[in-house]
């Protein structure tokens, strides 16, 4: 099925602002030659600086496109005009067949989604071969050791700080946090490591910074006596060290498939690894897509914001289970329809505490909250009808656009809480025709 793309969920697949901003430029007619929409693909040309245009595809049901630009950029900013147009301009689209390459593309995307849906292999094809579980285990006892060393040296660092006094902290040279950082990555605990480079940071704060070792001193703790936790337990602890999740294994475990609704996306920068979270929602329960690129490569085409797909994904062992993989392609894209009530802030703390209390290692999670006013200040609150208040977090820009949308009226928003700040992803507004309305909230790639 094709999906309803809007411009907002359209404009929320763009890798960064830029591609966003110079998209809008390009989706207008007089821009692009041969628009058309047959077989099930959006193709045309748009000129460019050289003296051929560019071909450019999509195919709606991704949606993912293709162009003959040398952006590395996907979807890029030709392929976001195209979507764009055809969601203002359907009229200008003609019936043409698209150029053989286009069709050759399409038709290698249907054969993979055929493969991956279950149709059988050829006949003669050779099987994957089996992991060594021998071999694996010999490599995970090798890592866990060095784990094993890191941690204590980490946990020495910890109690020194605290014997030395948090108010001496702030005079430790900066090499002493990047020296315990970069020995953490050589111990294969890097989420041990970002933890510890985010000590710097929070040097003003003592409050904060107290917090902050004493997740590092329970994440040591943790390991030291791993033996005695759950599995789910253990998978939460391993995961917040920066351990790997076995994708290829997830695949082979049971999924949940259904109606899925995209609720909000997240971009974070830190070093040279850009990471994306989805959030997405089906009969109350929460799941986390997780995107990665390094090296400033963009990152792989994602679901659109405020669309409902049919999908089916396998959640990650946890206690609080919301990391989870797509299995195959999502399809079916249409608006979404049942929407998440919006929680009071009371609620909220209250369902994250209870997250908290079976992973204490949970960084952040989503919720609907709301009705609230935002309350300009610094910073920017989010005020329920009980007078209950929740820092905001995000760019200025985001919370001056949410504060016009809703001209001081309530709103619910979609966001993210880290136990610190509730960071807005998208409002959820009332419909006449549907339940609701997902709206994206566009900003910046956080650092």
């Amino acid at each position: 099925m094709t999906p309803t793309l809007t411009p907002d969920t359209i404009l929320a697949l763009a890798p960064d602002p830029g591609s966003a901003a110079s998209a809008r430029k390009l989706a207008t007619p007089v821009k692009w030659q041969h628009l058309n929409h047959a077989g099930g693909l959006l193709w045309g040309e748009c000129q460019g600086s050289g003296k051929d245009p560019y071909l450019t595809g999509v195919d709606p049901s991704g949606p993912v496109s293709r162009c003959s630009c040398p952006s590395r950029k996907f979807p890029c900013k030709h392929g976001l005009a195209l979507m764009l147009l055809h969601a203002a301009h359907p009229g200008d689209f003609g019936t043409a067949a698209a150029p053989e390459s286009l069709q050759t593309w399409l038709a290698g995307r249907q054969t993979r989604a055929e493969k991956t849906a279950g149709t059988p292999d050829p006949a003669g094809a050779a099987p994957t071969p089996a992991p060594d579980p021998a071999a694996q285990a010999r490599r995970r006892a090798a890592r866990e050791r060095k784990v094993d060393s890191g941690l204590a040296a980490l946990h020495v660092f910890l109690k020194d700080l605290v014997r030395d006094g948090l108010a001496h902290a702030s005079a430790r040279p900066y090499s002493d946090w990047d020296t315990q950082a970069a020995r953490l990555v050589d111990a294969q605990a890097p989420g041990a490591a970002r933890h510890v480079r985010r000590i710097p940071e929070l040097l003003g704060d003592p409050a904060a910074l107290l917090a902050h070792l004493g997740w590092l001193a329970l994440l040591c703790e943790g390991w030291t006596h791993r033996a005695g936790l759950t599995p789910p337990e253990l998978a939460d602890l391993r995961a917040a060290l920066g351990f790997p999740l076995d994708q290829a294994g997830l695949q082979a475990e049971p999924g949940v498939s259904g109606r899925w609704t995209v609720l909000g996306q997240s971009t974070t920068q830190e070093d040279h690894l850009t990471t994306r979270r989805t959030w997405l929602e089906r009969a109350g329960h929460t799941a986390l897509l997780l995107d990665f690129a390094a090296g400033g490569r963009p990152l792989p085409p994602g679901l659109p914001t405020g669309q409902s797909v049919q999908a089916e994904l396998v959640f990650a062992p946890s206690a609080t289970p919301q990391r989870a993989v797509l299995r195959g392609e999502a399809t079916e894209y249409r608006p979404a329809e049942a929407l998440p009530a919006g929680l009071s802030v009371d609620a909220l703390l209250d369902r994250h505490a209870t997250l908290l209390g079976r992973n204490p290692w949970l960084e952040c999670a989503a919720y609907a909250l709301g009705p609230v006013r935002l309350l300009p200040g610094e910073p920017w609150h989010a005020v329920d009808d009980a007078g209950h208040a929740l820092p905001l977090g995000g760019s200025e820009r985001a919370q001056l656009t949410l504060l016009a949308v809703s001209g001081g009226a309530p709103l619910t928003l979609y966001g993210e809480w880290t136990g610190h700040t509730f960071t807005p992803l998208s409002h959820l507004a009332p419909g006449h025709l549907t339940p609701g309305r997902v709206i994206p909230v566009r900003a910046e790639a956080r650092p």
